[in-house]
């Protein structure tokens, strides 16, 4: 499933004037460091609620992990900067289930002098976030944010959500909780099916609380209720999958260095399984990857699964790579056909 077919990026960490068209359910992302893969993910997730903000802040923030900066910093470093001036417009535009849809930031670097900083002068961003639907100006909204500036609210209930995006970050495979906020959310039997693709004896999934820490346990018609520690990397990561694909359906689901936490040994068994409940479950996948051995692996497992027409029509392995200017942003696109073989005939490099 594609809820989003093309997405042009201005103005937004290293992209100007980037275009990106013909995307498919499963976009594999590769490329050296800083070449924008990660940046590609953030652009994407900001399309989930498009006129807010606070969204916007939240989303570039997840890189830093549970770091303290600021959100002006935040938001200052998400813009690019040019010839060391800092533009003053960010445009995301994506086409989502055949509509046009589009975030639009004006926005004026300014010093203010606030009674109570510490300081006697601050300095702050002031301006517009806009949302377009099909050219129409759907929401608009006054954006301030200061140096101090200590929450950024994000009114859903009142903002234009396109598509559902969920996101997942190399470090959130040591994320517990997401099992329990499926289970919660209702969802437990999603969960169960999405498991028993991976292995049909599966029959169910727990969190059991155990002095100060909450445990998850598979139960397995052969060996019964086992925690999850007891087995092998490849359950592990579906387990966590599993959860973030059943909380995605019926939407996008962004998956940074895709292969982390997955031994070289299992990621066929993973990603055999990925490509079955990604189906399954309605979800249109991008990922990235530095690895070689996670790109054949996906490949090959789509071959033996689905065929050269799935690979064709439902894959792509997109690579990104900086020209002279690092605002140049170059892409080459392959469908997942042609890239099984260049990778099987000729061991050709696709990652950069």
């Amino acid at each position: 499933m594609r809820y989003i077919n093309s997405i042009h990026i201005n103005g937004f960490r290293g992209f100007k004037d980037f275009e990106l068209s013909d995307l498919k359910d499963i976009n594999i992302l590769v490329g050296e460091n800083n070449t924008g893969k990660t940046s590609l993910l953030e652009a994407i997730h900001i399309m989930e609620y498009p006129g807010e903000i606070g969204h916007y802040v939240n989303v570039c923030r997840q890189r830093e992990g549970k770091g303290k900066t600021s959100h002006y910093n935040i938001f200052e470093n998400s813009l690019s900067k040019d010839n060391s001036k800092v533009l003053k417009e960010v445009e995301i535009s994506a086409n989502i289930e055949n509509f046009k849809k589009s975030s639009y930031i004006k926005v004026e670097n300014i010093d203010i002098i606030k009674s109570s900083s510490k300081s006697s002068i601050v300095k702050a961003f002031k301006g517009v976030i806009e949302y377009y639907s099909n050219r129409n100006l759907t929401s608009e909204k006054k954006l301030y944010i200061d140096e101090e500036t200590d929450s950024l609210s994000i009114n859903k209930a009142e903002s234009f959500s396109p598509v559902k995006i969920t996101r997942v970050m190399p470090f959130d495979h040591i994320d517990k909780e997401i099992v329990n906020i499926v289970i919660k959310a209702g969802k437990k039997q999603d969960l169960i099916g999405a498991l028993k693709i991976f292995d049909k004896e599966i029959i169910g999934i727990e969190n059991i609380k155990e002095g100060n820490e909450i445990k998850t346990y598979i139960d397995h018609k052969t060996t019964g209720l086992l925690p999850i520690s007891a087995y092998g990397d490849g359950l592990k990561k579906v387990v966590y999958l599993s959860s973030v694909i059943v909380e995605a359906m019926d939407g996008i689901l962004l998956i940074d260095e895709i292969e982390t936490a997955i031994h070289y040994s299992a990621l066929r068994e993973v990603f055999k399984w990925m490509i079955e409940a990604a189906n399954q479950y309605k979800v249109q996948i991008f990922a990235t990857t530095h690895s070689s051995e996670a790109l054949d692996a996906l490949l090959e497992c789509s071959m033996e699964l689905k065929g050269d027409k799935y690979l064709e029509d439902s894959v792509n392995v997109i690579t990104l790579k900086k020209g002279d200017d690092y605002y140049n942003t170059k892409v080459r696109l392959l469908d997942g056909h042609k890239a099984y073989k260049f990778r099987e005939d000729f061991n050709m490099e696709l990652r950069g």
